[in-house]
């Protein structure tokens, strides 16, 4: 099936998403250093049977870039997806993130709950979870790229090539290649630098919790995330959750274990909604 590429707006932001099929919609959100079409196994494996939709988030591929670390906020990110979903004309569908697709996803469910029908995370905590690992000194190593992305002048030190090395297939390492190119380096790492804080991490205090059945996958070897950071996932939502463990997997899930994940990601938006609730 070919794929079709969309536009969609959000103030003077363009923002070019990838569409195919029809059916249930899903919408997938990629993380650093990725775009949308890194959700290419799933896209092909799924767009049979629902409507998928994958955005090159802003800053990313081809879509616009605007100066300045304000525009990277999570309120501009999460009225992205909005935008997309307005283009689609849809009201409600399935939310799949990774990474920074992730985070945008966990607040897309927390500040708009009546837009996600099943929320699917790949190796993204929680923001109050993930904030709290990036205080904890214990983690310091781990998250230590973090903070190099957040030095002046660290745009200028990325290299494309490297970023582009966890991708195992030539074709998709090529394409990502490609994207990250047409990519700005200020605006990718303006994630970091707009929404996490340089100085102590303060409390997110009190969050709605998320309604929607929330799914969330992450390798056991992740070398950017620590396991404990998912530890309490069930407190922050008010429906039925799951955790899985792919033992051995690192961050890149959704390529590394690209079959499975695409087959939980289809299991989960099937179920049924708050099933639960109307046991006897």
């Amino acid at each position: 099936m070919a794929f079709e590429s969309r536009v969609a707006v959000n103030g003077n932001v363009r923002l070019q998403y990838t569409a195919a099929g029809s059916g249930p919609p899903i919408v997938f959100l990629h993380g650093f250093p990725d775009h949308g079409m890194g959700w290419r196994r799933q896209l092909e494996a799924l767009c049979g049977r629902y409507r998928v939709i994958a955005p090159d988030l802003r800053g990313f591929g081809q879509s616009d870039a605007p100066q300045g670390y304000g525009n990277y906020v999570l309120t501009n990110l999460v009225n992205d997806v909005l935008a997309v979903l307005a283009a689609e004309k849809l009201t409600q569908a399935a939310i799949v993130g990774h990474d920074w697709g992730g985070i945008i996803a966990w607040w897309l469910a927390i500040r708009a709950p009546q837009v996600v029908r099943h929320l699917v995370l790949l190796s993204t905590p929680h923001p109050r979870n993930h904030l709290n690992a990036i205080a904890d000194p214990s983690n310091a190593e781990m998250i230590a790229y973090i903070r190099s992305f957040q030095v002046p002048g660290a745009a200028q030190m990325l290299n494309i090539d490297e970023l582009a090395t966890w991708v195992a297939d030539p074709r998709d390492r090529q394409a990502l290649t490609e994207s990250l190119r047409r990519s700005s380096p200020e605006a990718m790492l303006g994630y970091y630098r707009a929404n996490i804080p340089l100085g102590k991490v303060p409390s997110l205090g009190q969050l709605p919790l998320v309604k929607a059945p929330t799914l969330v996958l992450f390798g056991t070897d992740d070398p950017y995330v620590p396991v404990s950071a998912f530890d309490g996932t069930f407190r922050e939502v008010d429906n039925v959750t799951t955790l899985v463990a792919l033992p051995g997997a690192g961050h890149f899930i959704h390529h590394q274990a690209a079959k499975f994940v695409t087959e939980q990601i289809e299991a989960w938006v099937e179920r049924p909604l708050s099933g639960f609730r109307h046991l006897a």
